[in-house]
């Protein structure tokens, strides 16, 4: 669980962009340890070096979480629903 000071608890934490390893785990709710083998099985993607360190893009992290689940999200992040009858 990710602790903030924010004034309202409930709320989720702001995701960056760029994710680092700890943030790409806690952001799909597994451990650190559980994310590299994810990455490593090419479930979770590959990061990119910028600026020296590694990052995770936060959108291909939700794109391969919704092949994982067979769900889509929008670029927001948000689920997408079909109501089509």
């Amino acid at each position: 669980m990710i602790m903030t000071n924010s004034p309202h608890p409930h709320t989720t934490p702001h995701w960056p962009r760029g994710l680092s390893r700890l943030r790409a785990a806690a952001y799909i709710g597994v451990t650190p340890q559980a994310f590299d083998r994810m990455v490593t099985s090419e479930e979770m993607p590959k990061p990119k070096m910028i600026g020296g360190v590694r990052r995770w893009d936060k959108l291909a992290i939700d794109r391969a979480f919704d092949a994982i689940f067979g769900t889509q999200t929008d670029s927001a992040g948000e689920e997408v629903y079909d109501f089509r009858a």
